[in-house]
């Protein structure tokens, strides 16, 4: 099964028939353009976010950029009440460009997280990292906020029952897709 909507549309409507795992995936792509994909795994109950930067990055200050985000996130939960969580970051290089790979268990993954690993990005890579041109504020605002208002919803059922199918999506030009796989 694929799913896609088009983020140049005006008005691209309501989704009610998708199910909350394809809803939640293509609710975080369209409001963190930072993110290039997004992929679930029901096995491991585990979620990957893939941010693209132009450029390479030397392992050891990888490494110190991982040791942030897992000492943010450590910290984010601890103001927030919640009790350590498990995070995993590993880099791919092709060509001139890097993909890093976030891995977190959805059971336990807060939408904040995904603001402030946005932010610790968009920080360190600045210009270098690929983002989309259509953001929360570019797109139309009834869309751009039910989107982020579904976000909330789909964090909160993906925390209460778990999503059983295997996803990814991505952004294909003006889309963003979702496949079961």
């Amino acid at each position: 099964m694929m799913f896609g909507f088009n983020l140049s549309e005006k008005n691209p409507g309501s989704r009610k028939e998708m199910s909350t795992g394809v809803q939640l995936l293509a609710s975080m792509l369209v409001c963190y353009p930072e993110l290039y994909s997004v992929t679930y795994e029901p096995r491991d109950t585990e979620i990957t976010l893939d941010f693209v930067v132009k450029g390479k990055m030397p392992k050891a200050e990888m490494e110190e950029f991982a040791t942030l985000l897992d000492k943010s996130l450590q910290t984010y939960h601890d103001l927030h009440g919640e009790d350590p969580v498990w995070l995993a970051v590993d880099a791919d290089v092709n060509g001139e460009l890097m993909t890093v790979h976030v891995r977190r268990q959805l059971s336990t993954m807060l939408r904040g997280e995904l603001d402030l690993l946005a932010e610790l990005f968009c920080d360190k890579f600045g210009d270098a990292l690929q983002m989309d041109s259509h953001t929360l504020t570019t797109l139309e605002p009834e869309f751009s906020n039910m989107q982020s208002n579904l976000l909330d919803q789909m964090f909160d059922l993906a925390q209460s029952s778990r999503i059983k199918e295997r996803m990814i999506g991505m952004r294909d030009k003006d889309k963003v897709v979702v496949y079961n796989r």
